[in-house]
């Protein structure tokens, strides 16, 4: 380091008083002693000497120190060790993909840098992007502010619990040759190296940094993929079974009631218009007893953005779950929301347990159904507590025999359900399908022979 320190341009290194790291990095242990070496190496970024900050990550953690300058991490909005975003505590790979779907971050008032902006790699453009971010953070006029919707999505995978276990020493290199004799006072693991061709054994700085060929992002990625898709096929499974179909502006706040201490906790209408008002104009908030509530917005971004941002949070103390509402479908009135709580769609006027919707028995049919398993007739179709008589159930059904042809054959109505089609007459065998007809082989036609 000493060709470094007498470098001519000293005036632009980097000299700060404390790290901008994250809390995992920083250990378990609340008293750290931490050291700093102005100076101490190169930024592994854009080649800046900067102060090199060390110490030991908890109590069975290892030495740890920062391995890019502060104005890279500043750029990127990492962890100067990990290379971990400080909101999400995604890698940036990862955070970068989710940030492109969902339309990238606002610009804040001074025009700052995206965070999605590729960091040059070259010698002069790279010196001029460190100019241009260090004079926008001396003027405080790099400001990162996510959208509502990438920060909706962001939050729902992000990582914000501390990972100790990323703080481990490393392995012992004399173990895995059977040579360590220091036993339990050796200060790394005593632990068998995984496979070479691990790609989680071969990873850097830079890589992590750019967002390229990153093992742990690109398994996050696929690990996201994975959960959508069983998700999708629930969906699917769900809707087979339930007959209905996903709402298209409307979603079903469970209230949970598995605490006993919250689920007392009253929730009115008013409470849920001051918390998802914010989303979107809501059309409707209609109440499910106290079980919970449908809420319809005008548009259906406004509804996804708030099932995002409102799932499993708490209104008034007590948690809710926040879903898709179903609307019927092929005249179910059903609603199945969270845990299988049965309610009406968007535009449904009445709450509660229905089923499918009987049609009016057509114009002479009976309106008495006959049930062999029980011995029983069943009366359909009619109001409840009406009976109708004898004479008025005799005559119905011989009305219904003449309008059909069935009186002549003798044969009696099928069962619903379902059968052998058995055509009338013939012993009820199928006879040979009659010949079409040509009003050219007409023989009572003029102009006409037939052989």
């Amino acid at each position: 380091m000493s060709s470094i320190k007498k470098d001519a341009i000293k005036k632009k290194w980097e000299d700060t008083d404390f790290p901008l790291v994250c809390e995992t990095c920083l250990g378990d242990n609340p008293y750290l002693r931490m050291t700093a070496e102005p100076h101490g190496k190169k930024c592994r970024i854009c080649d800046t000497p900067f102060t090199v900050f060390a110490w030991q990550a908890g109590t069975k953690g290892r030495l740890k120190r920062v391995e890019i300058c502060k104005s890279c991490a500043r750029a990127k909005n990492v962890c100067q060790v990990c290379i971990y975003d400080l909101d999400y505590g995604l890698p940036v790979a990862m955070r970068d993909k989710i940030l492109q779907e969902e339309g990238g971050i606002h610009q804040g008032g001074g025009g700052g840098s995206l965070l999605t902006t590729a960091v040059p790699q070259s010698d002069a453009n790279r010196s001029w992007f460190n100019a241009q971010q260090a004079r926008m953070i001396e003027n405080g006029e790099l400001d990162h502010n996510v959208s509502t919707a990438a920060h909706a999505k962001l939050s729902s995978v992000a990582r914000m619990e501390p990972r100790y276990e990323r703080n481990l020493p490393k392995l012992c290199s004399f173990y895995a040759k059977g040579e360590c004799n220091r036993g339990a006072n050796c200060p790394f693991r005593h632990e068998m190296p995984r496979d070479r061709n691990d790609p989680f054994s071969k990873q850097n700085t830079k890589d992590r940094f750019y967002g390229t060929n990153d093992p742990v992002a690109k398994k996050m990625i696929w690990r996201r993929h994975q959960i959508e898709e069983a998700q999708k096929k629930a969906e699917a499974i769900k809707e087979e079974q339930d007959g209905d179909e996903r709402a298209i502006a409307t979603c079903y706040v469970c209230f949970d009631t598995k605490d006993e201490a919250t689920k007392n906790i009253p929730i009115s209408e008013q409470d849920l218009r001051d918390y998802f008002y914010s989303h979107g104009e809501i059309a409707s908030v209609r109440m499910h007893q106290d079980k919970g509530a449908f809420i319809e917005y005008t548009t259906g971004e406004a509804c996804e953005l708030a099932i995002h941002t409102m799932d499993k949070q708490k209104i008034c103390g007590r948690k809710i779950l926040v879903t898709w509402a179903r609307q019927p479908k092929r005249g179910n009135t059903r609603t199945f929301g969270v845990d299988g709580v049965v309610g009406t769609a968007a535009g449904g006027d009445v709450l509660g347990e229905g089923g499918p919707i009987q049609p009016m028995a057509p114009p002479g049919s009976s309106n008495a159904v006959t049930d062999d398993s029980k011995h029983e007739t069943l009366t359909t179709c009619l109001p409840v507590g009406f009976t109708p008589s004898a004479q008025v159930a005799a005559a119905a059904k011989a009305r219904a025999l003449t309008t059909s042809g069935l009186a002549s054959t003798g044969l009696a109505a099928p069962k619903p359900g379902g059968g052998a089609i058995r055509r009338v007459g013939g012993g009820g065998m199928r006879g040979a399908a009659p010949k079409p007809y040509y009003p050219s082989a007409d023989p009572n036609r003029l102009g006409t022979a037939t052989k």
